[in-house]
């Protein structure tokens, strides 16, 4: 799956060398990442833009240490940014995903993951 033009996407994941190799994949792809290895990081770069600057995609893990989770994150930012959110653990144990955020289950092959991203801003 393909967007019409690249994407700029969030990407937030504790796991370095998920959020390594997710990068990777969406830089491929010809998408811009910026890439936070927390919550709290991903909070204080989005303080720092306003809404008209924000990115596209918001790709969030769930479980995350440091004050601001990725719930946190999802839940604030899912009017200003597509969503989707990232976690091992099943979908339906996560019953504050709201209408229109995404989700993709860990693991996550290079395929799903352009997918879910692309899909998601769709």
């Amino acid at each position: 799956m393909a967007t019409e033009r690249p994407l700029v996407v969030l990407l937030v994941e504790d796991d370095d060398a998920i959020r390594e190799i997710s990068a990777m994949i969406l830089e491929d792809a010809g998408h811009e990442v910026h890439a936070m290895p927390n919550g709290d990081a991903a909070e204080r770069w989005l303080d720092a833009r306003t809404p008209a600057l924000f990115p596209d995609v918001l790709f969030t893990d769930v479980r995350m240490p440091g004050r601001v989770k990725g719930q946190d994150l999802a839940l604030r930012h899912h009017v200003d940014m597509h969503v989707l959110v990232t976690s091992g653990e099943m979908r339906d144990q996560h019953p504050w995903l709201v209408e229109g955020m995404g989700y993709l289950p860990k693991p996550y092959d290079r395929k799903t993951l352009l997918a879910a991203v692309e899909g998601v801003a769709a």
